[in-house]
């Protein structure tokens, strides 16, 4: 069993995260991590399903692969009630059954197409069941036996692999 914390995965991811933003580009991904190190991606560009759904897709593929924590990355975007503008935020999120820890940052998109995260906060705890985001690895999320096969099949056109992990490096 992995001794890294939520806490020190999410820190290193998050430097991996903004080096890919200055490059311009805001991953919308899972990464499942087991127990041995060994991890695999689930690339959600592009996946075309509702909310529901696409979180059915992410606890399947997280309990089929028998990942023991994940990171969560995605981009939402809000719209101000008052004036219409719309704005970006990453969320990235490291998640157990038992801890997580989460942040989300505004995108600022420069005229060249690198983009900057500026820091909203930051948060943690060791209730994943409570917070939507946190809670693939708990009974917040339940597949049902007749739909693994459908989630089995959106994970295998997705690319599905297990990578080893390259001399103790996630990233």
């Amino acid at each position: 069993m992995t001794t890294t914390t939520c806490a020190e995965l999410f820190h290193d991811y998050l430097k991996e995260y903004a080096a890919q933003a200055a490059e311009g580009h805001l991953p919308k991904q899972v990464i499942g991590i087991m127990a041995d190190g060994r991890r695999f991606e689930l690339d959600l560009e592009g996946v075309n399903l509702g909310p529901f759904q696409k979180d059915k897709l992410i606890r399947h593929v997280l309990q089929a692969e028998g990942a023991e924590r994940y990171l969560y990355a995605t981009v939402i975007r809000i719209e101000d009630d008052d004036s219409g503008k719309v704005s970006e935020r990453v969320l990235l999120i490291c998640a157990a059954a038992d801890e997580y820890m989460g942040g989300d940052w505004a995108v600022i998109r420069a005229a060249d197409g690198a983009i900057t995260l500026k820091p909203l906060g930051e948060w943690s705890g060791h209730d994943p069941g409570q917070m939507p985001g946190t809670w693939f690895l708990t009974d917040a999320v339940v597949v049902e036996p007749e739909e693994r096969p459908r989630y089995a099949a959106l994970w295998a056109e997705r690319g599905g692999t297990v990578k080893a992990d390259q001399a103790g490096l996630l990233w």
